[in-house]
């Protein structure tokens, strides 16, 4: 156990600099230590008391001291016990330099002798603590905790003699946490706080502890009162920070790691947790322009270029995000991390077979690698699956995520099983499996939700809404459950209910911009085209920069063929927070689309189609596109990708019939041919 406390005062560097902060006080001397003293003996042959000359000696044994000479600070610290054999203060002193020497039980006589001299002076307690403290170092388990008690029976004395002592505080407080007694150290610890408000060293400490308790919000507390104690505490801040991204709280993190950043400069590793924090906010723009800055300064770092990787798969810009990572598993091919995020990248840019051999590969290497990169496996097999799914190959996904809830027979893995089977329109096993797990387990809310999506897809909407309306109750503050009922009862075109539902969750004041923009949805659905750009625009004078609400408000006003122009301005607002969002581009394309401006409606639906594969609205557009160019081949290649990744039933029927007329007019022109 290693002391920390606060500078001393200066009668306390005068007799204990030497015990407090030395680095090796066991290391001891390099010279040779004398025998073993007899105080008794030692003193035997009295003189006369003579306090000026113990002065003399005590300041001469102080000098040898600070040079590095204990035998002759030994003897001078002798000298001047024996010139003055009532001061308590020279007792310390030959109790400091003892212990310096290893000679410990001779520091503790000597101490002991001090503390009898004048129970009121806190030194000899202090020198004493500190002792103990000491000879738990590096002891055993039970020895060390003797010593620990021995010092906190020390440190209990000083505090009665010195009820304003801080050092006493702090170090109690570090024993009763050794000894497994928070309560007692926080309570010393808070003391100490209160007679030196302006350090944090309490606060930090205490916050340790609720950390390593499992208590977060505990320890966040702490952390925070030591940033109010010490504002410009990088210390302090960077630890504050940490525990909010520990707690996935990267929107408080994100302002004290800029803080950090500017007081200090900013390490890099610093500026790597500021741009993980960014991109975990969905900053990822921001990140981005960070550590593009520092790839310049540093472009052969691995772990920037990875975070980097990371930074351009969210910025959608697959391209460069697929090359870097793959210049980096080449030079590391055995970065699994590294592996991972070209998957990713992969699998979120539609290249679903790229993104399969990655998977697959690392599937095989947790299960033939180290214990710590098997836990990886089911993290490996969900993005196989989903790779698979976004392939349309879902008897693949289903197969892995059988394999899963075998091996994991879990809620979580149950979720996903029954999902896919929902999402491959095999209801029998979907509401089979889903009921089974929804009964054996009715509070699990992901279950109840794709138990009943699952319901309502199948037709049961009305069974599917039962699910959810039995939910609520027990989940009041679950958005997702007002959010997922509401789309339930568009299903069934119960419009008023969906609003209600939405209402509702407006009440208990449930992320209002999302509540929101569901029920601006809800009125676009049933055609009340009116009321949702309302509410649209309500969200935009709170937020004019909010992507999602400007992009469905043009796309909602390109899809009525109304106020063309205006739709082009949204989207294209939209596109300024997010260049490479697929949907965003399609919009765009639509927009011009029923403009008539067909070639910059091909532009921006092809490019919305190279970037996501896999979306049946896209492909459908593009379809559109081909069909009114005249491409019938095309036109026809696009519908028939459009049906392969599934939609909502009645866009489905609206695409064959699309794709009818198109085989038809094919049929004629091979006949006339």
């Amino acid at each position: 156990m290693k002391l920390t406390s606060e500078p001393m005062r200066v009668r306390t560097m005068l007799f204990l600099m030497a015990v407090i902060g030395a680095a090796a006080v066991f290391a001891g001397s390099q010279r040779a230590a004398a025998q073993a003293i007899n105080l008794d003996k030692a003193l035997q042959e009295k003189v006369v008391q003579d306090r000026a000359l113990s002065y003399y000696h005590f300041a001469l044994s102080k000098w040898y001291e600070n040079e590095g000479d204990l035998s002759r600070a030994l003897s001078e610290m002798q000298e001047a016990v024996r010139f003055n054999e009532s001061e308590p203060g020279v007792y310390v002193g030959l109790a400091n330099i003892l212990v310096q020497l290893r000679r410990v039980t001779d520091a503790i006589e000597a101490a002991q002798k001090a503390a009898k001299l004048d129970p009121k002076d806190p030194e000899p307690h202090w020198t004493l603590a500190t002792v103990y403290l000491r000879m738990a170092e590096g002891s055993q388990a039970r020895q060390a905790g003797d010593s620990i008690r021995q010092a906190v029976r020390e440190l209990e004395l000083m505090k009665e003699a010195a009820p304003d002592d801080e050092r006493a505080y702090f170090a109690i407080g570090q024993c009763y946490m050794n000894l497994d007694q928070p309560e007692k150290a926080i309570a010393a610890l808070e003391r100490w706080q209160a007679l030196v408000p302006d350090s944090d060293q309490g606060y930090l400490t205490i916050a340790q502890y609720f950390d390593q308790a499992g208590k977060q919000d505990k320890a966040i507390e702490y952390l925070r009162k030591a940033v109010e104690a010490q504002p410009d505490s990088v210390q302090a801040i960077a630890l504050l920070a940490q525990m909010y991204s520990k707690a996935k709280r990267e929107k408080d993190a994100i302002p004290l790691y800029q803080k950090i950043v500017e007081l200090t400069g900013g390490t890099p590793e610093l500026k790597m947790k500021l741009a993980s924090a960014l991109l975990d906010e969905g900053q990822s723009d921001k990140a981005l322009a960070m550590l593009r800055q520092m790839s310049q300064s540093d472009p052969q770092d691995p772990s920037i270029r990875l975070l980097l990787s990371r930074a351009l798969v969210a910025e959608r810009q697959f391209a460069d995000a697929i090359e870097n990572l793959k210049s980096i598993v080449a030079d590391d091919p055995g970065d699994i991390e590294a592996q991972f995020c070209l998957g990713n990248a992969y699998e979120q840019s539609g290249e679903g077979a790229e993104a399969v051999k990655i998977f697959s590969r690392l599937i095989e290497q947790s299960r033939s690698g180290s214990e710590e990169l098997k836990k990886n496996l089911p993290l490996f097999q969900q993005h196989l699956a989903l790779s698979y799914q976004d392939m349309g190959d879902y008897q693949k996904a289903i197969a892995i995520y059988e394999e899963m809830a075998k091996a994991d027979p879990s809620p979580r893995s149950y979720f996903a099983l029954i999902n896919a089977y929902r999402i491959d329109r095999q209801f029998d096993k979907a509401l089979s499996l889903g009921k089974q797990q929804y009964e054996k387990n009715p509070k699990e809310e992901n279950l109840a939700l794709v138990y009943a999506r699952a319901l309502a897809d199948a037709g049961k909407v009305k069974d599917g809404a039962e699910v959810l309306e039995k939910l609520l109750p027990g989940s009041p503050t679950n958005l997702d459950v007002y959010i997922n009922l509401s789309q339930i009862y568009v299903q069934a075109k119960r419009f008023n209910d969906a609003e209600k539902v939405l209402r509702r969750a407006e009440e208990r004041q449930l992320d209002k911009d999302r509540v929101r923009f569901q029920l601006a949805a809800v009125y676009d659905k049933q055609k009340d085209h009116d009321k949702a750009e309302s509410i649209f625009k309500e969200i935009l004078k709170e937020n004019p920069n909010d992507g999602p609400t400007l992009n469905y408000l043009g796309y909602m006003l390109a899809e009525r063929g109304v106020r063309l122009e205006e739709a082009v301005k949204y989207v294209k607002q939209a596109l300024v927070q997010e260049p490479n969002n697929p949907a965003y581009l399609d919009s765009l394309g639509w927009a011009y689309f029923k403009m008539n401006d067909l070639q910059k409606a091909e532009k921006y639906l092809l490019k919305a189609g190279e970037i996501e594969k896999r979306d049946p609205v896209i492909l459908d557009h593009i379809g559109d596109l081909y069909g009114k160019t005249g491409n019938l081949e095309k036109a026809q290649e696009f519908y028939k990708k459009s049906l392969g990744n599934g939609g909502e039933p009645e866009e489905v029927q609206k695409i064959k019939s699309k794709l009818e007329k198109v085989q038809e007019a094919l049929r004629k022109q091979k006949r006339s041919e």
